[in-house]
């Protein structure tokens, strides 16, 4: 639509609108109050009121008009669009501009012919144009290139793809139709001129490949162009920076019984001569120094010139303005050659422009999640200095939130040329779960416990309840022996600011067993019978420990739980700082018929059929420098967290001081792309924790922390030394643990399923010393009272190997885990005559 004819109708629709009294012309200079729409029945709204935002309270000018037409017009979605403008308010202060548009018709199907050597469904997979699109020609133009591309990928240089597009009373069907012709792969590749490397070592810098058992060589022409600037990046970065590919010749032969054609490259090299590096200077900087930009540089002068680190310098210093927000530089680099002495050095000049501003910030696909939680993600907002790296935070934020599947951002000229607009699109996956599963319950008591070895959970969990960003959860865990129903509660952005508000209620009930101290001795190797206070005491008294007689009892517990927390940006730039704590309140109660059972514990017997109250304050500080915290790939995580448990003197269960601190840490080794969605990649991760549980020294500082079984340090087997399942219920009344881990991960799929293969160290110190394993017994040796005196037969390892997967609606890991232990005689790989592995199965846990 012409300028002249929007503005001609724009004044006949404002007369009719009103009753004339006013100049034609009234709308010039007023602020735009509102922009409205007419007929629309398919277009998201929300993007599309996203999409006009910025417009919004700006005032109505030739400039502003222009741009606001093409920001619609830029979506083609409609057929036709009809602008007109409306009196804000009665004293005509204001603008209502109002679109009346007509969609454009549905896409009721996507179909594929005349295909043969891919299949449909991986077409389909590169086609973009869905079912219950808006029908767009231009889009479809972009899927043939799309498809011609994947066929090119594969080998097939005279792939012909076109379209077709027919009505229907619903919509539009449209038909891609392939002619594939014949697929070619590499059956040899050869250089000539190359004196100074050998073929074998510049065949390594290419992505082509010869056929071979493993590989089929498809040829690509992409690739192709790709590799002759990796063979000439190669010998640059060695010091011959004239090299270059003189030629490439091909030579087909087509084999009649398979249909290929097989094709032979032959690679004419001209090398040049070796080229020492004479350094880098500057001019024109006046905002950075020349020892700032020099800091930056890391090419040594005096050796064979290595371009690509001369070109990874210079990009540094664009970076430098470019995260200050100075983008409008300009910054080139000159070459100067010194031939007597085979010397290049380079000049970098630099035209300094002024720091650019973010003009506007708006969000398209969110059709649920309302702006203000995606806003308050970034750490930019209207007015501030642009910054890559907050744009980079901001985008990883919003990957934390698992909202997205995917998350793409956009720069675009402001209306003045240092302003900028940032445009986050997204795209939107489901964030109400229900997760059904079974795990390991390995649940213990204070002696000898036994428990149903496997329990089911049901998980419902909203991540994003009414668009809010809250969390809603009720998870119900359930076996013949234990059931548990927790209702939580989470708003991490309280009165707009990154303060975070929980609150959860828990109700459990639990059937266990114990040893009995009816007829001395029977009683475990940590509860001992009166009147004695250690194993070791009873034992210098000529005493004995075994098993022989148990008894069952019930548990019940309830427990309100409050926490409240604050994360804010490290000054150091190492991600983020978070602060915390939380109250909990518990009542819970011991069971059993007191005139049939007498158990060996005390703890156990002087709180029976009575209910326990539980108080505890918790206090937790973390620094976060994970990429991304639900499957990180590099970066580390450290966290300290204390609890004090008992604030009422002489009225609760328990009374100590818990000390929890957990340092993890990974590295991507290596990402080699396979294609466009697989990569070959490893990720190395670390884990060290150490939790001791003290006395009280408040309230008595003589006695030993007061701890009823359930707040014990355990090795669980499913989350803490993996695969020693039996120890949870053989060990209890842990006082110090150190829990160690280093895992090797790989992605099959990486969104969604990744290969782990781990190893697991751990120390436990009981009440009476360290646990020990040897190939007589699993037991507790009390001539070893300190973490710091452990020697190799007190570290509890396994290792092992399995699938995770990341999906939020699905996060369990099943693992095959191998215990073992090293004693004085070696490693031993069948504890306690166990010669089988073991199957794990666990959730993934939550940093903490």
């Amino acid at each position: 639509m012409k300028r002249t004819a929007s503005i001609i109708a724009l004044i006949i629709c404002a007369a009719l609108a009103s009753a004339q009294t006013a100049d034609d012309d009234w709308f010039w200079g007023k602020p735009i109050s509102a922009i409205q729409w007419e007929g629309i029945k398919h277009v998201d709204r929300r993007e599309l009121d996203s999409t006009v935002a910025p417009f919004i309270g700006k005032n109505f000018t030739d400039e502003v008009w222009t741009d606001l037409q093409a920001r619609v017009y830029e979506l083609d979605w409609f057929d036709s669009i009809e602008p007109t403008a409306y009196p804000g308010d009665k004293d005509r202060t204001k603008v209502i501009v109002k679109f009346v548009v007509v969609e454009k018709p549905a896409v009721e199907s996507v179909k594929v012919s005349g295909n043969s050597g891919l299949r449909s469904t991986d077409i389909l997979d590169v086609i973009q144009v869905k079912t219950g699109d808006l029908f767009n020609a231009s889009k479809i133009k972009l899927d043939e290139l799309a498809v011609k591309k994947l066929y090119l990928e594969k080998g097939y240089p005279d792939i012909q793809v076109s379209s077709s597009t027919s009505r229907t009373d619903t919509g539009v069907a449209v038909l891609f139709t392939v002619v594939e012709g014949g697929q070619v792969s590499v059956k040899e590749i050869r250089f000539s001129g190359n004196s100074a490397f050998s073929a074998k070592t510049l065949k390594g810098q290419m992505s082509l490949k010869e056929a071979a058992l493993f590989q089929n060589g498809s040829f690509q022409e992409s690739k192709l162009e790709d590799d002759k600037a990796k063979l000439i990046a190669f010998y640059k970065s060695k010091g011959y920076i004239d090299a270059e590919i003189s030629d490439v010749s091909r030579s087909v032969q087509k084999d009649e019984k398979s249909g290929k054609n097989w094709l032979t490259l032959d690679f004419a090299v001209k090398e040049g001569k070796v080229w020492n590096y004479g350094g880098m200077t500057f001019s024109g900087n006046k905002i950075f120094s020349n020892d700032k930009l020099n800091s930056l540089l890391t090419q040594k002068t005096g050796g064979p010139v290595n371009y690509g680190k001369v070109t990874q310098d210079k990009q540094k210093v664009d970076d430098l303005y470019y995260e200050n927000g100075y983008i409008f530089n300009q910054i080139d680099m000159k070459e100067t050659r010194d031939e007597e002495k085979l010397s290049v050095s380079y000049t970098v000049s630099i035209v300094e422009g002024d720091r650019a501003l973010i003009e506007s910030l708006t969000f398209k696909g969110n059709k649920r999640t309302k702006d203000n939680v995606l806003a308050r993600e970034i750490p930019l907002e209207v007015g501030d200095t642009f910054s890559k790296a907050k744009i980079v935070e901001g985008l990883r934020n919003l990957y934390n939130l698992q909202y997205f599947s995917s998350i793409e951002p956009e720069m675009r000229q402001g209306s003045a040329d240092n302003l900028m607009d940032l445009i986050v699109t997204v795209e939107e996956q489901s964030t109400a779960d229900i997760q059904f599963g079974l795990t390991l319950s390995g649940l213990g008591s204070t002696s000898s416990s036994s428990t149903f070895p496997l329990s089911g959970t049901i998980k419902l969990n909203e991540k994003n309840f009414k668009g809010e960003g809250l969390t809603l959860g009720v998870e119900l865990s359930a076996s013949p022996t234990d059931q548990t129903l927790t209702f939580s509660y989470l708003n991490n952005w309280l009165f707009g600011k990154r303060i975070s508000g929980g609150i959860s209620l828990s109700l459990e009930h639990e059937t266990l067993t114990t040893s009995q101290d009816i007829s001395a001795p029977t009683f475990s190797t940590v509860t001992v019978p009166d009147p004695y206070t250690s194993l070791a005491q009873y034992q210098a008294a000529g005493g004995t420990s075994s098993v022989t007689i148990t008894m069952p009892y019930t548990y019940w517990d309830t427990t309100l739980s409050l926490t409240a927390g604050y994360t804010t940006r490290s000054p150091f730039g190492l991600g983020n700082i978070g602060y915390g704590g939380g109250f909990s309140t518990s009542l819970n109660q011991i069971e059993y018929n007191t005139t049939e059972y007498r158990p060996a514990a005390a703890d156990i017997r002087e709180v029976a059929n009575s209910w326990l109250w539980t108080n505890k304050l918790t206090a937790r500080a973390f620094l976060n420098h994970l990429d991304l915290w639900y499957n990180p790939t590099s970066g580390f995580y450290a966290s300290q967290k204390f609890t004090w448990a008992g604030l009422v003197p002489n009225a609760e269960a328990n009374y100590y001081l818990r000390s929890d601190s957990k340092l993890e840490g990974y590295l991507t080794l290596f990402s080699i792309p396979i294609n466009d969605t697989l990569k070959f990649k490893w990720v190395l991760g670390g884990h060290t924790g150490l939790a001791l549980i003290m006395p009280q020294q408040f309230w008595d500082s003589t006695q030993s922390p007061t701890v009823v079984y359930k707040d014990d340090l355990r090795i669980d087997g499913t989350f803490i030394g993996r695969g020693w399942s039996s120890l949870y219920s053989s060990i209890d009344n842990g006082r110090a643990m150190w829990d160690n881990w280093v895992e090797l991960r790989m992605p099959i799929l990486e969104q969604y399923i990744w290969l782990d293969g781990f190893m697991d160290a751990v120390a436990l110190r009981t009440d009476d010393g360290l646990v020990s394993v040897s190939r007589s017994a699993v037991s507790v040796d009390s001539t070893r009272t300190s973490l710091f005196s452990m020697g190799w037969d007190n570290l509890i390892l396994s290792v092992g190997a399995g699938l995770r997967f990341t999906l939020p609606q699905f996060p369990f890991r099943f693992y095959i885990a191998k215990p073992f232990y090293i004693d004085s005689q070696g490693i031993e790989w069948d504890p306690s005559g166990d010669q089988s592995v073991k199957f794990v199965i666990s959730m993934s846990q939550a940093l903490n």
